[in-house]
């Protein structure tokens, strides 16, 4: 983003000046703090320079990148990214400043032309330059919906159904496609469109059907890096998803136009629930099976693996590797090698600075007992360095006080713990299924008759 550090006051008080034309011709200028605006305008243009004018021009309304949020924190449920309806409201009424200026954000702005030059060889497309600035400009019924296309072009494709299933076919007439650029920092190709995608396209196509435009298909083009391709995905018009939008945009703009902010969507707390544990009996049963299973399992194979040492124990293989073939499964059962577990301290203690130069591997690792040793010779408070542990439930009470999104802060990652009798149910599973066979026994244990005989003889 331009920035104007280097440029003189006299042309940064003339880009204020234009930033805050800009700003007091919004519609809801009067419920926009001045003191919010001043701060929210010295801190852009300081950050953006002349793309100030841009952001300035966001605050008129919820932009295509911006309605998927308040759709999912309408219906109840957080959305993705950390995002909530709550920030994009502060953000309109200049409480909030747009200050992240990401590598993602600058590589699909960078990005943008070419990618379109891509897509268009792909498609056979060309941009439809009357309809594509059409639409730019274009202001819905709704005071809050603006919309910044990436493309609107014409090319011979279109959607049929057949079986059941939706493709494109070649035309000889080339049809009118909104397209939207993404250049995200990873694609799969298996995955599917995700919701704020769709749903920035649906706002393109609502204002489309506004400005009397008969569009025949939008789609999602996203840069694969990995593999310099483009991952094209046909996205369908859902009247829902439709209805469903201007029905969160109408609710949050009320709020701008309240100048007040939303609730943060947090998820409820769990409520016992007896449905649940009833219908997911049958899960819960197999899963603590399983579970206890592996656990078990990995017992009786630390055991096994004791009696499958103990011959060798005596004796060290060095870069050997002993090989178990089963002639009976026709293949290699089981490789057996040692690593090397060297004393540091003690070789250093041991070995002079030039012997233990000579052995050196790879770069040298920080001692961090030492420099502390240092530090503390020195003077220096280790107070600082110290790391905090933190309560999870005082820091999600905490940000809840200071009206934050506490969710952002913690997550709740889900624990099983299967109950002591299954875990002993499937240890005596396995003492039957996998016993300690006598042969085996017999390779790592003394026989107790030869050992008599070898004392009699003494």
């Amino acid at each position: 983003m331009d920035t104007f550090q280097n440029t003189s006051s006299d042309e940064r008080e003339v880009l204020i000046k234009r930033v805050w034309a800009a700003v007091n011709a919004l519609p809801h200028r009067e419920v926009i703090r001045t003191e919010d605006a001043r701060t929210w305008i010295d801190q852009v243009v300081g950050q953006h320079g002349e793309a100030a004018l841009w952001h300035a021009a966001r605050l008129n309304g919820f932009g295509g990148s911006e309605i998927g949020v308040l759709m999912r924190n309408h219906q109840g449920a957080r959305a993705d990214h950390g995002m909530s309806a709550r920030e994009i409201v502060a953000s309109k009424l200049m409480r909030r400043a747009p200050l992240d200026d990401t590598a993602h954000l600058r590589r699909g702005h960078e990005n943008e032309a070419f990618h379109a030059q891509r897509f268009w060889a792909k498609w056979g497309a060309v941009r439809d330059e009357r309809a594509f600035q059409a639409l730019s400009s274009t202001k819905g019924r709704h005071p809050w919906m603006r919309y910044s296309p990436d493309d609107l072009v014409r090319m011979p494709v279109k959607l049929v159904r057949r079986d059941d299933q939706v493709r494109l076919v070649r035309t000889a007439k080339p049809l009118l496609w909104l397209i939207d650029y993404k250049a995200p920092s990873q694609v799969d190709q298996a995955d599917k469109v995700a919701f704020q995608y769709t749903a920035q396209l649906h706002q393109g196509a609502i204002l489309c059907a506004e400005a009397d435009m008969d569009l025949d298909g939008m789609m999602l083009s996203q840069f694969d890096w990995a593999n310099w391709a483009l991952k094209d995905d046909v996205v369908q018009w859902e009247p829902h998803l439709g209805q469903d939008l201007l029905e969160a945009g109408d609710h949050y703009w009320a709020f701008v136009l309240r100048a007040e902010l939303p609730s943060y969507v947090v998820t409820p707390l769990w409520e016992q629930n007896a449905d649940y544990t009833e219908k997911m009996m049958d899960t819960a049963r197999m899963y603590a099976a399983l579970s206890a299973l592996s656990d078990a399992a990995k017992e009786r194979a630390d055991d096994l693996r004791k009696h499958l040492l103990q011959p060798i124990a005596d004796v060290r293989l060095g870069n050997a590797k002993i090989e178990f073939v089963d002639a009976d499964q026709n293949g290699r059962l089981l490789t057996l090698a040692a690593t090397k577990v060297l004393d540091k301290a003690l070789a250093q203690e041991i070995f002079t600075p030039e012997q233990l130069e000579s052995c050196e591997k790879g770069d040298k690792e920080l001692d961090t007992q030492a420099m502390e040793g240092y530090l503390k010779g020195q003077g220096v408070d280790m107070a600082q360095f110290k790391k905090r542990k933190l309560d999870a439930d005082k820091i999600f009470s905490l940000a809840a006080q200071l009206d934050m999104d506490p969710q952002r802060l913690v997550k709740e990652q889900m624990v099983l713990r299967v109950a002591p009798p299954v875990r002993e149910s499937m240890r005596n599973y396995l003492a039957e299924a996998y016993p300690l066979a006598s042969n085996v026994m017999a390779e790592s244990e003394p026989n107790p008759a030869e050992v008599g005989a070898d004392s009699d003889r003494g």
